[in-house]
């Protein structure tokens, strides 16, 4: 059977519904969603952030609409293969979840020393996660991006920056727990993000699905944009791979309509 969401629905808060649950579930381990598409190309997405941001509760809540409090840090390469739906246009994307990285490898060499398997640097875009709650771990996202860009033609390359944990600077807000400083300091990072680094910008709380659905609506967005203007206009910012052929589409997939 196969699966088609519309992710509207669910940004319009229909994720409590058992029918969307059941669909996020088709993803779970020992399903068919877990077993690698080898003969599709995929569109390689990639988390990066400092420990305890939440990149795997964004992933997990994403594809399995679920979130566990108990924090255990990732030791190792994890893969999710949701299919998403926008413009008519189905991909299927390989979500990578790993161990937060010292730095970003500026080059083959330095990939397959230290972080082989992971494929850095072949990733069609990356998600840049930081903790809302704790400001600091912005720096960590901010090197890593400027090591992306010694290594990679940034420019042609789909790139979020997600602010997790909202929940919690919602509740230091209303209790006038925040700081006015810690405040400006947020509202500089979204000015450097928007405006200097030109990137798409989402704060959301991946304990209570706020705005996941966003994330991942918003990378689709950019792709496929890049993608028609390659397509369409003969311009060299392909971002590749990409899914130029929906007709062997797997059945079985969680399938997101954007």
């Amino acid at each position: 059977m196969k699966l088609d969401f519309d992710l509207d629905y669910l940004e319009r808060g229909g994720g409590g519904d058992s029918k969307t649950h059941d669909v996020i579930a088709a993803a779970a381990p020992g399903s068919e969603m877990e077993r690698s598409p080898d003969s599709m190309e995929l569109v390689k997405v990639i988390l990066l952030g400092a420990p305890n941001v939440g990149k795997t509760s964004i992933i997990q809540q994403f594809v399995w609409n679920d979130f566990c409090d108990d924090y255990t840090a990732t030791d190792c390469k994890h893969t999710y293969y949701p299919s998403v739906i926008i413009n008519d246009r189905l991909y299927e994307l390989k979500i990578s979840d790993l161990p937060s990285i010292p730095y970003f490898p500026v080059n083959s060499f330095y990939e397959w020393t230290d972080f082989r398997f992971y494929g850095l640097r072949n990733a069609t875009a990356y998600i840049l996660v930081f903790d809302l709650s704790n400001l600091d771990t912005f720096q960590y996202i901010k090197t890593l991006r400027e090591q992306i860009s010694e290594s990679r033609d940034i420019k042609n390359i789909p790139l979020i920056v997600v602010g997790n944990k909202q929940d919690i600077l919602m509740a230091g807000i209303n209790s006038n727990r925040n700081s006015n400083s810690a405040e400006l300091r947020r509202r500089d990072i979204i000015n450097l993000v928007k405006k200097h680094w030109k990137c798409s910008y989402v704060e959301c709380s991946a304990k209570y699905n706020w705005r996941i659905v966003a994330i991942f609506k918003e990378l689709m967005k950019t792709i496929d944009a890049m993608e028609y203007s390659a397509h369409n206009f003969g311009h060299k910012q392909v971002v590749s791979p990409m899914i130029d052929n929906i007709h062997n589409a797997l059945d079985n997939n969680k399938c997101v309509i954007l």
